[in-house]
């Protein structure tokens, strides 16, 4: 009897995935649970194994092609069986990257006509779209003739001079990363909140916590682990934001799991990965830098899981180590909220009619107007704000 191996579903938001390589090739036999092709899906190339033992009949979808979930990706069988009839998807032409890479063959010209300018067919074309004179050029073809060249320069220098260093395909996670955020822009409606916090308490309790972590060898509590406690607590208290609308239907959550960007390097590209601690309402901030740590250290090593990746509720995303102070994000889909952390930066602030100088930082709240009002927003951050100068704590 012939299995099929289908494009499997990872995620709940999952529509297709990428054959990145097969590990078998057609004809060779293969054992049940052998590995039999890499899938790249939601960020993460994953192996799919085989479904039975017996021989790869046939392979539907080549490497580097594109298959919707549930599509079938080969059939396995014995030698002799039959395998349905099925399209097999064909990998993508290569797009040309410019004209100029294969130009058509010029055609032969006919002899000049007095009073008319010598010129291949392909240049005459292009001169009368562009109504240019041809008899007040000169041509660098064979004996004076006006070639397409001639033609293509006088058309596009004064309009794009520009040197092109390097044309990188759009694919993988910066492909995936494009399709999601072009999503976000066209199906969420962004507003934006910001507001500065006194991050002093912060300051005092990531010195203070890092002073007896550093000695045992293990990893500080960074701002960003702060900060998704804080948004865990404020979350549970302001669940509007800690929802998804699907279908017309609003799902509010009632686990808290947080995610949070992290920039990879992929293939030498710079790329977008954003792991989720689950249940960060439920762990205290010791537990949740730890585990952090791990999620980040196994995002850029590329062994991060679909777990790892999915299941988000909301996402934190901090640009404030490279020295930004504020930056509206990009809601990651399908969530209603991203919050936006910028620098830690010391300002003058008046304190009992004094000026003082103290730690603050912006954070920014993008949101779904389609969800969520301006009010309920503005009272989760009002609630945020609170808990980072006043409430937070190791224990909280």
């Amino acid at each position: 009897m012939v299995t099929d191996v289908v494009m499997p579903r990872y995620s709940l938001t999952m529509e297709k995935g990428a054959v990145v390589k097969w590990l078998k090739k057609e004809g060779e036999p293969v054992e049940k649970d052998e590995p039999l092709v890499e899938i790249e899906a939601d960020k993460v190339t994953t192996e799919v194994e085989s479904p039975a033992s017996g021989v790869l009949l046939k392979i539907c979808a080549p490497e580097e092609t594109e298959v919707p979930v549930g599509e079938p990706l080969a059939y396995i069988g014995k030698p002799s069986e039959s395998i349905p009839e099925t399209k097999v998807i064909r990998k993508p032409e290569a797009v040309r990257q410019n004209e100029e890479a294969f130009p058509p063959a010029e055609l032969p010209e006919p002899e000049g006509e007095p009073g008319k300018a010598r010129a291949s067919p392909l240049a005459r074309s292009l001169a009368k779209q562009y109504r240019i004179d041809l008899t007040q050029m000169r041509g660098t073809g064979p004996r004076g003739r006006i070639t397409r060249e001639d033609v293509l320069r006088l058309i596009e220098l004064p309009k794009d001079a520009r040197v092109v260093k390097e044309i990188i395909p759009l694919k993988g996670i910066q492909k995936t990363i494009a399709e999601r955020m072009s999503r976000s822009i066209r199906t969420a409606a962004h507003c934006s909140i910001t507001v500065e916090v006194d991050a002093s308490r912060m300051t005092w309790l990531r010195e203070r916590m890092n002073s007896e972590l550093e000695p045992k060898g293990k990893e500080g509590v960074s701002y960003t682990d702060m900060l998704v406690k804080a948004a865990a607590t404020a979350l549970k208290e302001n669940p509007a934001l800690n929802s998804n609308l699907e279908d017309d239907k609003l799902k509010v959550f009632e686990d808290v799991n947080i995610g949070v960007a992290v920039e990879v390097e992929t293939d030498g590209k710079s790329g977008l990965l954003v792991p989720v601690v689950r249940q960060a309402d439920r762990k205290s901030l010791a537990e949740i830098s730890q585990e952090v740590g791990s999620l980040i250290e196994r995002a850029r090593a590329s062994k991060a899981s679909h777990e790892d990746l999915t299941g988000g509720t909301f996402t934190v995303t901090n640009l404030g180590m490279y020295g930004v102070e504020t930056f509206v994000p990009i809601i990651n889909p399908p969530e209603t909220a991203i919050l936006g952390v910028g620098a830690v930066v010391e300002k003058p602030v008046v304190v009992q009619g004094k000026i003082e100088t103290r730690p603050s930082m912006h954070l920014t709240l993008s949101f779904d107007h389609r969800v969520v009002n301006g009010a309920p927003a503005a009272r989760f951050m009002q609630r945020l704000k609170q808990i980072l100068e006043y409430v937070i704590s190791e224990s909280l």
